[in-house]
């Protein structure tokens, strides 16, 4: 992942502004092998995902895949380099954006890319996170990444509230020979990353709170934080319910497992691993099996 001159020197300057204006912004650039396209002879099949735990995110690749992370987006790639997923955010920009703006402005400031054309764009239905309303597209794209053309498939929701937006993009992309089997397996992968570590996220750790009066005052920023940690709250569970994913927490260890919901009541830790097994009822599915909650 690569960040241009340009956008980091927004971030610097904007690590010291007051919280409600601050904004941190990844641009993908994927990597693409300079070697000719072959199909794949891995297993990219949904049992070949593993699981992992980043600082900020969490996600599910097959073995071998690179993973580049910030603290506003992942970007995993095949070890070939012909196929990869990625989310991106940005959070509390001033303005309003439309979805199929910040599209456009995502990839037109995204060092590497060119001769981006949009192929077709569905609407997706709105929604309600917390105070905010976001609006989804899922759009087709064709573009040349470091020269090289591809197409991807991506989802952008944007939200603008009180003068402020914030935006997010998620999807993937795959050599053009190698696309129409990408959609076979990188939708899992794509929707597999998850937002777990909110509170820094964004820079939100790094952010100053307000000093001057009125300001200057505990209830003041009290309220702030609670209201930053409803939003933050809404969109793990928005982003969940469209994923079809749970957050859960082991009380053995404190560690906290996403995974796949299963459409089950309970879920259970099979010794020695981050799998996850739901039950319908409250009976271990075999021995040493730790109880998990939901969060």
């Amino acid at each position: 992942m690569m960040l241009s001159k340009e956008v980091l020197a927004v971030n610097r300057s904007n690590r010291f502004l007051p919280a409600f204006a601050a904004a941190l912004l990844v641009l993908c650039s994927f990597y693409y092998p300079s070697s000719g396209i072959a199909a794949p002879q891995a297993d990219y099949s949904a049992s070949s995902l593993r699981p992992q735990q980043g600082q900020y995110f969490r996600w599910a690749t097959p073995p071998g895949w690179r993973v580049s992370e910030t603290n506003a987006g992942v970007v995993l790639t095949s070890p070939d380099g012909i196929y990869s997923a990625s989310l991106a955010t940005i959070f509390r920009s001033k303005g309003t954006r439309r979805p199929g703006a910040f599209l456009q402005w995502m990839f037109a400031h995204s060092p590497g890319y060119g001769n981006a054309r949009i192929l077709s764009v569905k609407n997706l239905p709105s929604q309600r996170l917390s105070f905010q309303v976001w609006q989804f597209i899922e759009a087709k794209i064709s573009y040349t990444d470091n020269g090289r053309p591809v197409t991807g498939l991506y989802k952008v929701g944007v939200a603008n509230y009180g003068g402020i937006n914030d935006a997010m993009i998620v999807g993937y992309r795959a050599a053009n020979a190698n696309f129409q089997e990408a959609q076979s397996f990188m939708p899992q992968i794509a929707k597999s990353i998850v937002l777990t570590n909110a509170a820094e996220a964004n820079g939100n750790n790094t952010l100053l709170q307000p000093k001057n009066h009125p300001l200057d005052n505990r209830a003041t920023i009290e309220a702030w934080q609670n209201r930053q940690k409803g939003i933050d709250n809404a969109m793990r569970q928005g982003a969940n319910a469209r994923r079809g994913t749970v957050d859960l927490y082991d009380p053995s260890t404190g560690e906290k497992l996403n995974a796949w919901t299963q459409q089950k009541k309970y879920y259970w830790r099979k010794p020695g691993s981050n799998e996850v097994v739901g039950t319908d009822t409250y009976n271990s599915p075999g021995v040493g099996y730790v109880p998990l909650q939901v969060y």
